[in-house]
């Protein structure tokens, strides 16, 4: 009687341990997928930091291709609203390795020594952005093609198209695009390029129904 219940007492202890050493496991140790492999450890975020970033941009000459404010070459896009546009994980993305992202495009890749230096440079692009108070542009427009017109301000859609006699001519001249395609079309697009074109440069930009057709229109009335 004795021996067994020592047994039970025993086997009891065994599984209390086994359940303890399970918590740690899951608490404490790496992730286990259900295929029965280790899960990947995410990598840690780095961060950026503005000055050295600024520093860096100059050193690799990005203005050689980028302007600032619309002041500089055009080969490239304006970059001063580019992270109102992108997240800083696409922008990092981006710049560490462009053809990884869009194996057309014509943006190189750089030696970079580390991704702190891609982390050090985008923090430095988002220091350019001036924040977008969409809220405050809806109320201080009096019609839907004043509003879309202040929306293609705000967001900079000049930095990558040529809208009447400004902006950059590295993609579609927008300034008949309305005797091109229809307003209807054009407001799906802006809401979700990537839904119309799956891997276009064009962001999304999150536009609301109202706001897309506000854009849609002011691009229409230019034709």
């Amino acid at each position: 009687m004795k021996t067994q219940v020592r047994k039970r007492v025993g086997l009891w202890a065994t599984l209390a341990l086994s359940g303890v050493a399970s918590v740690v496991i899951l608490t404490q140790g790496p992730s286990v997928s259900a295929e029965g492999g280790t899960a990947a450890t995410a990598p840690p975020v780095l961060n950026g930091r503005a000055d050295v970033g600024a520093k860096l941009f100059d050193r690799s000459d990005c203005r050689n291709c980028h302007s600032i404010n619309h002041q500089g070459s055009e080969v490239g896009p304006d970059l001063t609203q580019v992270s109102v546009r992108r997240s800083p994980e696409w922008l990092r993305a981006f710049i560490y390795d462009p053809e990884e992202q869009f194996p057309d495009t014509k943006m190189p890749r750089f030696p970079w020594k580390s991704e702190q230096e891609v982390a050090d440079l985008v923090a430095f692009l988002q220091t350019l952005k001036r924040p977008v108070n969409r809220e405050a542009i809806r109320k201080a427009s009096t019609s839907s093609v004043e509003f879309g017109r202040a929306l293609v301000t705000a967001f900079d859609c000049r930095a990558c198209h040529i809208i009447q006699d400004g902006g950059r001519p590295r993609y579609p001249n927008l300034t008949h695009i309305g005797s091109k395609i229809y307003p209807e079309w054009e407001q799906e697009w802006l809401m979700d390029p990537q839904k119309i074109k799956p891997g276009t440069f064009m962001p999304t930009f999150g536009f609301t129904e109202d706001e897309a057709k506000a854009i849609a229109t002011y691009l229409d009335s230019l034709k």
